[in-house]
C-alpha cells in the first residue's frame, strides 16, 4: 500500500468531516436564530403564574430589546399619531365641548403605547375621583377594574387568583381595590417602590403572555370579553386559543383584545367583591367631606385592609353582536345594537350642555379595518404594526409596536413597490382628507351643541316651560338624538388611531352622515323656534378660530388637594398634558378649510 498515497487521503476526509460537521452546527444554529432568537442559554420556564415580561424576555431577549426600546427613546409625534402624550383638548379644543360633562373633557392626552398604557391608566385625572369631583365632576364614583383588562398584563393572574374567576366580580371591583392585590413581581416583597415599578409590578401594562401561550409561545386570546364578542359573532370557543381561527386571523384577533369599542353593562345583580375596610374608618373622608370608599392608592397601607362587600355588577362587553362574522363593520350596528340595549344601558352620560344621552366611543381600530382593502387582501394588525425585520440571520416580528410610518420599508415594502417618499405621501393624503371630515363633523357638532343651548335658554324662559326641563327635552328629543348619533359617528373616527387609514371609505362615509345629522338638527331647531314664535333665533357655524378660543390649557388644580396646592401642574413630568408641537397646530388651521396650497406642498 503506498502511505504516501493514503496518509493525505485521511486527512482530507477527516477534513471534510469536520468541516461538514461545523457548517452543520452553524446552519442549525442560524436556523434556530431566524425562527425568533431563543436563547437556550439563559432559558427559563414560562408560566401564567409568573406573566411579567422581564421573566418571559429571559427566553427571548431580542423580542425584549425591542419592546423595551420605547422606554428610553425620545418621544415621536407624527401628523396623527405618534407616542408624544401631549393633551389632546390643547390641540383639539372642541372636544372639550363634546365630551362636557364627561371626565375626558378634563383629561385627554395622546397615547404613548402599549408599555405605558397602565401608568397612564393610574396617573391620568379621569382615575382620580377627589380631582375629578373637586373640578366639577360630582357624580364620579370611580372606576371599576373592567378598566385594567386591556391595561394590566397581570389582569389573567388577577381574574384567576384574586376574583376565583368570577368574571363579574373582577370588573365589578373597584380599579384601586383591585391594584392592591397584585402580587410582587416574583423578585422583591409587596409594598415597597419597586413593586410599583413597570417591569413586573403594578405599574406592568401589556405583556407577552396577553398574546403568547407559555407552553409554545402560539397566538391565544386572554380576555373575556373578546372572547365573549367573537363568539356572539360566530366565532367557535378553543380551550387554548380562546377561539378557533387560523394563525393568520390570530395576528389580528389578538390585537381585538383591547382594539375595539366597548362598554360597562350593569348586569341587574348584586355579586360579592373585594371592598376595602377604610369604608368603616369615619375618621377617612374624601375632598367634599363624605366618607371615602376606597383609598385612591396602589397598595394597602395605614391598617386598610381587603373586606367582602356587596355591588351592582358590571360587565365588560363589546357591541359586536349585530356584526357577524365574514361582514365588514358598519356604524349602523352600533345604532342597532345600542337601540337594542338601551332598557340596560341608555348611555355613558347626559351631555352636560344639550341633555342629549351620549355614548363614548374607544378605539375601534377592529372595527374599522375589518372593512378596509388591507383587510380585504389578508393583511393582519400584526403585518404592518409588527412586521418581519432581519438582526444578522435572524427573522424576527418587531416589537417595539408603533406606526408603520416609522418603518414603512418593513413595513409597507413587503407588498407595494413603490418608493417610501410615495408610500409616506399617499398615506399623509388619505389621513389629511380624512382629517378634514372630523374637523367638519366635530365643528358642525359643537354649533350644533351652542344651538342648542340657546334655544334651550328660550324656552327655558317661556311660561309653558319654566321649571320643566322633562317638557324641553321632550321638545327637543329628536333634535337630542341627532346630537347623540352624529357625535357617536365622530367620536368613532377621532377615536380610532388610523385618521381614517385603516378603512378611509367608511371613515369618509360616517363622517358625512356626522355632518348631515348635525345640520338637520339646526334645521330642526329653527323649525321648534318657529313653532314656539321664537322669532329671533340663528343657527351657528364655528370655524376654527372659533373652536381656538376653547382651548382649556394643561391641567392644574384648582384647590388645595390630597398634598397639592391649588395652582399646581397635575402632571409630574412636562412632557405629559403639554402643548402639541406647533407644526401640528400649524397643520390643523389649514386642514379646515382645506389650504390645498400648503397641505399638499407638505
Amino acid at each position: 500500500m503506498n502511505k504516501k498515497v493514503l496518509y493525505p487521503g485521511i486527512i482530507t476526509l477527516i477534513i471534510l468531516i469536520a468541516g461538514v460537521l461545523w457548517l452543520n452546527n452553524d446552519i442549525s444554529k442560524k436556523q434556530q436564530e431566524s425562527l425568533g432568537g431563543i436563547d437556550s442559554k439563559n432559558f427559563v420556564e414560562l408560566s401564567d403564574d409568573n406573566p411579567t415580561f422581564d421573566t418571559w424576555g429571559k427566553n427571548f431577549p431580542d423580542h425584549l430589546d425591542m419592546y423595551l426600546k420605547v422606554e428610553q427613546e425620545k418621544p415621536i409625534p407624527t401628523e396623527y399619531g405618534g407616542n408624544l402624550a401631549y393633551s389632546k383638548l390643547i390641540r383639539y379644543p372642541q372636544l372639550t365641548v363634546l365630551w362636557a360633562g364627561y371626565p375626558f373633557a378634563l383629561d385627554a392626552n395622546e397615547e404613548r403605547g402599549h408599555f405605558w398604557v397602565q401608568v397612564d391608566q393610574m396617573d391620568t385625572a379621569r382615575n382620580n375621583k377627589d380631582f375629578l369631583n373637586a373640578h366639577g365632576y360630582k357624580a364620579f364614583q370611580g372606576q371599576p377594574t373592567a378598566c385594567m383588562n386591556c391595561h394590566s398584563g397581570w389582569t389573567p393572574w388577577l381574574i384567576k387568583n384574586v376574583a376565583k374567576n368570577d368574571w363579574i366580580a373582577f370588573n365589578t371591583t373597584k380599579y384601586w381595590t383591585m391594584i392592591k392585590n397584585i402580587p410582587d413581581n416574583m423578585t422583591t416583597p409587596t409594598n415597597i417602590p419597586e413593586h410599583e415599578s413597570i417591569h413586573g409590578g403594578k405599574r406592568m401594562g401589556v405583556t407577552c403572555a396577553d398574546c403568547h401561550n407559555p407552553n409554545d409561545m402560539s397566538l391565544r386570546l386572554t380576555r373575556p370579553a373578546a372572547i365573549n364578542a367573537l363568539v356572539a359573532r360566530g366565532y367557535e370557543k378553543d380551550p387554548i386559543q380562546g377561539i378557533k381561527a387560523t394563525r393568520e386571523e390570530m395576528r389580528t384577533l389578538v390585537c381585538s383584545q383591547c382594539h375595539v369599542e366597548y362598554y360597562f353593562k350593569p348586569t341587574g345583580t348584586k355579586v360579592k367583591v373585594i371592598g376595602e375596610s377604610i369604608a368603616n374608618d369615619n375618621t377617612k373622608k374624601w375632598w367634599d367631606g363624605t366618607q371615602k370608599t376606597y383609598d385612591e392608592f396602589d397598595s394597602w397601607r395605614d391598617g386598610n385592609k381587603a373586606i367582602e362587600i356587596e355591588a351592582d355588577g358590571l360587565e365588560l362587553v363589546f357591541p359586536w353582536a349585530e356584526w357577524k362574522k365574514g361582514q365588514p363593520f358598519r356604524i349602523e350596528m352600533f345604532d342597532d345594537y345600542y337601540e337594542k340595549v338601551r332598557s340596560i344601558f341608555a348611555k355613558d352620560w347626559d351631555h352636560k350642555i344639550t341633555g342629549a344621552p351620549m355614548l363614548k366611543i374607544q378605539h375601534p381600530e377592529s372595527e374599522l379595518y375589518s372593512g378596509g382593502v388591507h383587510a380585504a387582501n389578508g393583511v393582519s394588525c400584526a403585518d404592518c404594526h409588527m412586521p418581519y425585520i432581519r438582526k444578522g440571520a435572524k427573522k424576527l416580528t418587531q416589537h417595539n409596536i408603533t406606526s408603520p410610518l416609522q418603518d414603512i420599508n418593513s413595513a409597507c415594502k413587503t407588498c407595494h413597490t413603490q418608493s417610501e417618499s410615495y408610500l409616506k405621501t399617499q398615506i399623509k393624503d388619505i389621513q389629511n382628507s380624512v382629517a378634514y371630515d372630523l374637523r367638519t363633523a366635530e365643528y358642525a357638532i359643537v354649533s350644533l351643541i351652542q344651538d342648542i343651548k340657546t334655544l334651550r335658554d328660550s324656552l327655558s324662559n317661556m311660561p309653558e316651560y319654566k321649571n320643566n326641563n322633562q317638557k324641553i327635552n321632550d321638545e327637543l328629543k329628536e333634535v337630542l338624538e341627532l346630537h347623540r348619533k352624529a357625535q357617536m359617528r365622530a367620536d368613532f373616527v377621532g377615536a380610532e388611531n388610523s385618521t381614517g387609514f385603516h378603512n378611509p371609505r367608511e371613515a369618509s362615509r360616517m363622517l358625512l352622515q356626522a355632518v348631515d345629522m348635525a345640520r338637520l338638527g339646526q334645521a330642526k331647531l329653527v323649525e321648534i323656534a318657529t313653532s314656539n314664535k321664537i322669532n329671533n333665533f340663528k343657527i351657528s357655524n364655528l370655524g376654527f378660530e372659533d373652536i381656538q378660543k376653547l382651548n382649556p390649557g394643561e391641567i392644574y388644580y384648582k384647590t388645595d388637594l390630597n398634598g397639592h396646592k391649588a395652582g399646581e401642574r397635575y402632571y409630574k413630568h412636562s412632557n405629559i398634558n403639554g402643548n402639541p408641537p406647533k407644526e401640528l397646530l400649524e397643520n390643523d388651521k389649514n386642514i379646515k378649510p382645506y389650504n390645498y396650497q400648503i397641505v399638499d406642498k407638505k
